[in-house]
């Protein structure tokens, strides 16, 4: 688009402010070249006083070339507006290299100012409605009203290092914050791992006192828990009272800040670092580890240490040592005092993640009745892999695998694994890709097949889980369960397709005692019906399953039919159903349209 017709639509937008009496243009539109962003230089009034800025405010909107759309972001005048940081606030402490405007944008979005609905598009709206809402926020920072008592907990900030590829990763809860509670000690030598490069992601397993007692442990996953790097890398930690933080809400962004920042929380972090840095005395960089206790809204009491993550400087060693001292901690340390670590040195802060099992779950997890349950899946084909994986994603941590085929490359049509797994167990494999899917899974394998002898005794202690799922498809497994003394009550399923999975067979039951009669005669003319449909196919088969690879079946119909099995089986758990469960699903479409499984059979028992 041309620049006048741009100007055109900004000056179009710009007069809609014109209504707002609170509002005075002092500098119409101009172009940032650097930016490739237009700017508009304005003055707000408000009738609060405050100490954060002036009764007439000068701020900055800027826009993307592509108005109304694009990004619009307001910035504080360097001179005539707020010059801290306040909640729902960029970090406000650096200037734009055109000496205009800070760099502290205000947060606008809709969850920070909740009276105003979602915004508007259009050439006359979008602008007059970042400048309302500019406006609230000034309000609201005014009478120390930002945020909530109510409202979800936000960090301030913390400027990220530009080139540093790296991340940290720890596990923290109302659990842990309870085992931190209970120790004195505060700073030490915490012991990490590296889960992969390119990014680099340390993740902590322990923290150590200073003399080596261990202080925290933290428990990880089957595949975070495996040493990838030995001896483990040491980075020092330090736990304080509160977030740092200096100006109202900036967090520090040098060695200056951080120690201002302590000292307002009575902790003497240069003392501190005297202490640790003596560990890491080896001419390498380190990580330095700042805890805190954090609540979950502003008005909460704080029940989670958060870690945040920053890359040292190399401290003095060896023959590095202050002048005219000795190769020694005295030495070394007022080097570092003089030279490495000083008010000015920059903090390289990086991205920390709390990688505990309540924050990956926020986005979607399975009842937590059945989380706490013990489940043997039995069958690692495409059926039992695609439910496996849902479970795994789901939170189901403590699940074992029973199964002994080969990975072929027939599998790669529809299978979870791939070309790398090929000629490899498929229990084992899927062992291992389901632990990398989240960092607390701790899937097992039973590289055996499901066998019983003639005292009804079975080659896997089946009482050891709560529920057993059958994703074989094979009669032969099902006769097994009918012929075993349970000693305890348990839930079983049995989860199978039929051909090109256009039908999904599904049963559950619970007890101490099963018998699939009246699941295999439910089934029946389903089945019955399939092979004369199929007759041209000569398909190998073992009873009702898809087990080989030539079994006709997309990946997105075993997708389909693994997440309806699933859903059918939480429920019915959920539930605390007795009854003895037998249904038919089938896949259907109505005037062109895929409507997707339908249950169109369905027995139920006792």
């Amino acid at each position: 688009m041309e620049p006048k017709q741009i100007l055109n639509k900004l000056n179009q937008a710009r007069r809609a402010l014109d209504s707002l009496s609170q509002v005075e243009i002092i500098d119409e539109w101009k172009f940032e070249n650097e930016l490739n962003a237009w700017y508009l230089h304005l003055g707000i009034a408000i009738e609060y006083k405050t100490t954060y800025f002036p009764p007439i405010s000068q701020w900055y909107i800027v826009v993307d070339s592509n108005y109304p759309k694009g990004k619009i972001k307001v910035y504080p005048d360097v001179k005539n507006s707020i010059t801290v940081t306040l909640y729902h606030q960029a970090n406000n402490s650096k200037i734009e290299r055109n000496g205009l405007w800070r760099k502290g944008a205000l947060c606008l979005e809709v969850n920070t100012i909740s009276d105003f609905q979602s915004e508007p598009y259009s050439i006359d709206e979008r602008l007059l409605y970042h400048v309302k809402r500019t406006i609230n926020w000034l309000e609201l920072a005014a009478k120390d009203e930002l945020v909530a008592d109510s409202e979800p907990f936000e960090l301030p900030e913390f400027n990220l290092s530009n080139v540093l590829e790296m991340q940290f990763a720890f596990s923290e809860d109302i659990v842990t914050f309870m085992q931190w509670e209970s120790t004195d000690c505060r700073y030490g030598i915490a012991e990490l791992d590296v889960y992969k490069s390119k990014p680099f992601v340390y993740y902590v397993k322990q923290f150590k006192s200073l003399n080596g007692s261990i202080e925290h442990y933290t428990q990880w996953g089957n595949y975070l828990s495996k040493t990838n790097i030995s001896p483990p890398i040491n980075a020092p930690w330090i736990l304080l009272k509160q977030p740092p933080v200096i100006n109202e809400w900036q967090a520090p962004e040098t060695l200056g800040d951080l120690i201002d920042a302590c000292n307002s929380q009575h902790i003497d972090v240069l003392n501190v670092l005297k202490n640790v840095v003596s560990k890491i005395r080896d001419g390498r960089r380190h990580l330095l580890l700042l805890g805190f206790p954090v609540p979950k809204t502003f008005g909460g009491e704080p029940e989670i240490v958060f870690w945040k993550a920053l890359y040292l400087p190399v401290v003095s060693y060896g023959k590095k040592t202050a002048k005219g001292f000795r190769t020694n901690q005295q030495g070394w340390w007022l080097r570092d005092k003089s030279a490495v670590l000083t008010r000015k040195t920059k903090l390289d802060w990086i991205i920390s993640e709390n990688w505990n099992q309540q924050e990956i779950s926020q986005r979607g997890k399975m009842n937590d009745f059945l989380l706490r349950k013990k489940i043997l899946l039995v069958g690692a084909g495409c059926i039992g892999s695609s439910v496996a994986e849902i479970f795994v994603r789901a939170g189901v941590y403590n699940l074992t695998i029973v199964d002994s085929d080969l990975f072929e490359v027939g599998n790669l049509s529809r299978h979870v694994l791939n070309m790398s797994n090929v000629g490899e167990f498929k229990e084992l494999s899927l062992c291992s890709h389901l632990n990398s899917l989240n960092p607390h899974a701790n899937i097992n394998v039973i590289n055996d097949t499901l066998t019983i002898d003639e005292g009804s005794k079975t080659n896997i202690t089946l009482d050891k889980y709560d529920i057993i799922i059958d994703c074989t498809g094979e009669n032969s497994v099902l006769d097994v369960f009918q012929k075993v003394d349970f000693r305890k009550s348990h839930i079983i399923a049995s989860i199978s397709v039929g051909l090109g999975a256009k039908h999904l067979y599904l049963t559950i039951m619970s007890g101490n005692t099963f018998c699939f009669n009246s699941f295999y005669k439910l089934i029946s003319p389903y089945i019955q019906s399939e092979r004369d449909l199929f007759d041209d196919y000569n398909l190998p088969r073992n009873g009702i399953g898809c087990w080989h690879p030539t079994f006709p079946a997309r990946s997105d119909d075993v997708w389909l039919a693994a997440a309806t099995a699933v859903k059918a089986i939480e429920n019915y758990i959920i539930t605390k159903s007795e009854k003895t469960l037998s249904i038919v699903y089938e896949q259907r479409e109505n005037d062109g349209l895929f409507e997707g499984y339908i249950l169109v059979d369905k027995k139920e028992d006792g």
